[in-house]
């Protein structure tokens, strides 16, 4: 079994730094990024079992966006219908 844990972090000090760099700051898309400042980020953790053969991801968290919304409104989890089952 391993771990996977991707994540997306909105640190204000490194994005104020960011956005001050021309050269970096061309890329970003300021007025979506403000956004997101404040929210600190977000990580999913995965735990996959490998075997020689298959793998198996043996974690169950919303992942569609609706499903996030969901959770965050109260709805129960998990839902009825997996909406992204390839995940």
């Amino acid at each position: 079994v391993i771990t996977l844990e991707p994540g997306c972090y909105f640190i204000d000090i490194l994005l104020d730094q960011t956005m001050a760099n021309p050269k970096q700051a061309k890329f970003i898309n300021s007025e979506r990024l403000n956004d997101f400042r404040g929210s600190g980020g977000v990580r999913l953790e995965e735990n996959i079992y490998i075997t020689e053969d298959r793998c198996e991801n043996l974690t169950t968290c919303p992942r569609a966006i609706s499903e996030v919304l969901d959770v965050m409104s109260g709805k129960p989890w998990p839902p009825e219908k997996d909406v992204l089952p390839e995940l």
